[in-house]
């Protein structure tokens, strides 16, 4: 397996697997692999920004989003539907459209269940109808609003507007009774029921398409509702301060509300304006928020934040889990706070350790990730989009490979020195003092009459990134550094086959 990390365009990937890199020293690595648009065929669009992915049983992954054509002076966006079954590429665009019956199709909710199908809400259509992928067909099929309603016991129709795993694994869904002005909570066990809960949040937001449904099994069954707000609101908030309503708990006792009235047990604030609401597979609850994550451990709120635990930034706004039931936590860039960069955090319950994936032990492209999904059985394949709004020109989906302890490689590599980057603090680590910004040239060495020799300029930058992410061929290089005023200094690096390749050039 050849370890480098390829750095072409838009296109995906593969299931997780165990990635033994043959390093010297047997050392091991995760990495993440970015693929071309031409890789797939040119299926996937060029500007394309993931929104939203699921994965079939039947091991078939969609993937939807927006092409930002616009953003790029490219032409008008699109929305873009396209399928990858481990080995091909499809746009599924055409075909879900005509399914639909609507040239608007919006997928901001995808479902995945037991038995190869995937469903989603097209919100492009203003019926709102269920479009489902037929695992054992292959082919896409329509669920109007009033067969669902009829299915329900609600004569208006019921427009769903996101789908959730409830109790028994079965499909739920928070829908819109749109000449009620209420929502409804309803599931399906091979037809659809209403189950019957009503009050709170259902009667204020009926046709709200940012209420989102989450449903925890700890202590006391509970549902979860949350209206999405962007993470962006609060910048835009003329008055300032927190916005949204927070999120609201139902279980027999009726509705519970907390927001930014409510104290948690350590002392924060509760928020109202929620990113990102999820119930892992223990049942905790964690809000993603601007003011960092809330989890709920079925009796107490806690909040971590970058000044009390290893988040990156307070920005947070995706939560996932994995199969070895670890939490991803991504937090953007906080333009605020300069020395904020983002990435994903990632917290194993079992253990209480922290590991992370940014540029300081990554990608670059990781500081801006902006969507991770953590698909598949139990969770074992992670995927992410980096490159939001200005960067949609070098946006990009990326591939986690990992091996079983997670290893994640910051620092110099020189073929015999692999770090493991295990706490936050080393990842955040300022710059050591230098006398000023080093140029640094990096050249191939060949050997001549038993003498080595600089061949080839390889690299040509300078000191201000910490390091730099290099994919060098096997062989010798010298490594050169000149500081303004002050002598040459050069070292020598051997790379060996399976290196990282990941220079400290201070």
């Amino acid at each position: 397996m050849n370890p480098k990390t390829k750095t072409g365009g838009v296109a995906l990937a593969f299931l997780l697997t165990l990635a033994l890199f043959g390093i010297v020293r047997e050392a091991k690595a995760d990495y993440w692999t970015r693929y071309t648009r031409a890789d797939s065929g040119n299926a996937l669009p060029q500007y394309f920004e993931l929104e939203n992915m699921a994965k079939s049983t039947l091991g078939m992954r969609f993937l939807y989003g927006t092409d930002r054509k616009e953003m790029a002076g490219a032409g008008t966006d699109t929305k873009n539907l396209i399928s990858f079954d481990g080995t091909t590429w499809t746009d599924q665009t055409s075909a879900a459209v005509s399914a639909a019956g609507h040239d608007d199709v919006q997928f901001n909710s995808m479902y995945s269940d037991s038995n190869d199908n995937v469903w989603m809400p097209n919100r492009g259509d203003p019926d709102r109808p269920l479009i489902k992928y037929n695992g054992s067909t292959g082919s896409f099929e329509k669920i109007t609003a009033a067969v669902i309603g009829g299915q329900a016991g609600v004569a208006g129709g019921l427009k769903v507007n996101n789908l959730f795993t409830g109790p028994n694994g079965n499909i739920y869904a928070v829908a819109d009774e749109s000449a009620a002005g209420t929502l409804h909570i309803i599931y399906y066990d091979g037809t659809w029921h209403d189950t019957g809960i009503t009050g709170g949040p259902l009667n204020s937001y009926g046709s709200d398409l940012d209420m989102f449904g989450v449903y925890s099994s700890l202590n006391t069954a509970t549902f979860w509702l949350f209206k999405h707000e962007s993470s962006e609101n609060e910048f835009s908030n003329p008055s300032g301060g927190d916005v949204g309503p927070g999120v609201w708990s139902y279980n027999a006792s009726g509705w519970t509300h907390y927001d930014s009235s409510f104290a948690t047990s350590d002392g924060a604030t509760f928020v109202n304006g929620v990113t990102e609401a999820f119930a892992d597979s223990t049942g905790k609850v964690w809000v993603g928020s601007r003011h960092g994550v809330f989890m709920h451990d079925g009796t107490n709120w806690i909040n971590w934040t970058k000044d009390n635990n290893n988040l990156f930034t307070n920005r947070v706004i995706k939560i996932q889990e994995d199969s070895s039931g670890r939490i991803w936590i991504i937090a953007l860039e906080n333009e605020n706070e300069p020395n904020d960069k983002g990435g994903i955090s990632i917290y194993d319950p079992a253990s209480g350790a922290w590991d992370y994936y940014s540029s300081y032990n990554g990608e670059s492209a990781l500081d801006n990730a902006t969507n991770i999904f953590v698909i598949g059985t139990g969770g074992d394949e992670a995927w992410m989009f980096t490159g939001h709004g200005e960067n949609a020109m070098s946006a990009g989906i990326y591939v986690l490979t990992r091996d079983s302890s997670h290893t994640a490689i910051y620092g110099q590599t020189s073929g015999d020195t692999v770090t493991k980057a295990s706490l936050l603090d080393a990842a955040k680590k300022k710059k050591k003092k230098t006398s000023g910004n080093k140029a640094v040239t990096i050249y191939k060495m060949k050997k001549v009459k038993k003498k080595w020799k600089k061949s080839t300029r390889v690299y040509k930058g300078s000191t201000s990134q910490w390091y730099k992410v290099l994919n060098l061929d096997i062989g010798r290089y010298r490594v050169e550094s000149k500081a303004k005023g002050k002598k040459k200094k050069a070292r020598i690096i051997t790379v060996s086959s399976g290196d990282p390749y990941r220079l400290d050039l201070r």
